[in-house]
């Protein structure tokens, strides 16, 4: 069976829903006693204009831009707990979703962004870790 015919057996609602996974975050578990967070992957697109935001116009990496890069993003990819939630933004006294990221996640910022990237754009197991 070729690709086409393999990808025409696909269901297109699977292909097109936000993959989404878990993060263990030792901040969750210290403020709430459960450490799981959920995520989501972010469009492709989104993600790319994200991820390019610290780069200045002749390539350099702005370290507070990335942080700030890293905040949008687990701001856009973590879904449970609902960082969007005004409510949740008002009682933290946040002014966006990205600010309740910062207070809730702290230092986990830029780890748990790489997990909603990692989300985004899987590697390709090879045959012998399937096996394993």
């Amino acid at each position: 069976m070729n690709l086409v015919e393999k990808l025409l057996q696909l269901d297109k609602k699977d292909v097109l829903d936000n993959k989404t996974g878990t993060y263990k975050s030792g901040n969750m578990q210290q403020l709430v006693g459960d450490p799981t967070i959920t995520i989501q992957e972010i469009d492709a697109e989104r993600l790319m204009e994200l991820q390019t935001l610290p780069l200045d116009k002749a390539g350099n990496y702005n370290f507070q831009q990335g942080y700030a890069a890293n905040l949008m993003t687990v701001a856009e990819g973590v879904i449970n707990p609902d960082l969007k939630s005004k409510e949740l933004q008002e009682h933290f006294g946040a002014i966006n979703a990205s600010d309740l990221a910062k207070i809730l996640f702290k230092t986990e910022v830029p780890e748990i962004a790489t997990e909603i990237a990692n989300l985004s754009s899987p590697d390709v197991v090879d045959e012998e870790e399937l096996k394993n």
